[in-house]
């Protein structure tokens, strides 16, 4: 009897230990994430996305009229996957990040490897005869980069020749 109650009471001890020993090294790496800016958390590439963070904002692309889809599955690869990456669905932004930041459509716009601010739009760049505009749920902003990616917001950007 007097082994078993060893047994146990080690048994408890041993649980407890690794339960503090996971806690103590997730609490490291949340806060690794956090001294990360938010680009760099959406460049980061796992195959063990620790999600604590997900939202899903629409964004849509013109240029000159003609709609830019962005490429499924954007972000992924078969090795891994970035914390703001695209799946199948048009226009759907997935941000499934470790950590809550104030991602940015800058930061999408990194992760695709394409050119955007406002100047710049994929292959498009505004000069003299050429502009791009920007509107957040029909409202328009002038943030471009630095818009705030949010659940639901519905994001236009247009690049047209004047």
């Amino acid at each position: 009897m007097k082994n078993l109650i060893i047994g146990l009471v080690l048994a408890i001890a041993i649980v407890f230990g690794i339960i503090y020993l996971t806690n103590k090294n997730e609490t490291a790496r949340i806060e690794k994430y956090m001294e990360l800016s938010s680009k760099e958390v959406a460049m980061i590439c796992t195959t063990d996305m620790a999600t604590e963070y997900h939202i899903h904002p629409l964004l849509k692309i013109y240029i000159n009229k003609e709609e830019v889809i962005v490429p499924a599955n954007t972000g992924i690869t078969n090795n891994c996957m970035n914390s703001i990456h695209t799946h199948e669905e048009p226009h759907v932004l997935h941000v499934e990040a470790p950590v809550q930041k104030d991602f940015t459509l800058g930061d999408f716009f990194a992760v695709w490897g394409q050119p955007f601010d406002s100047e710049h739009l994929v292959d498009f760049v505004a000069d003299k005869k050429g502009e791009i505009a920007m509107t957040v749920n029909g409202v328009v902003v002038d943030t471009f980069e630095n818009t705030i990616l949010k659940d639901g917001d519905k994001i236009v950007v247009e690049a047209r020749d004047l």
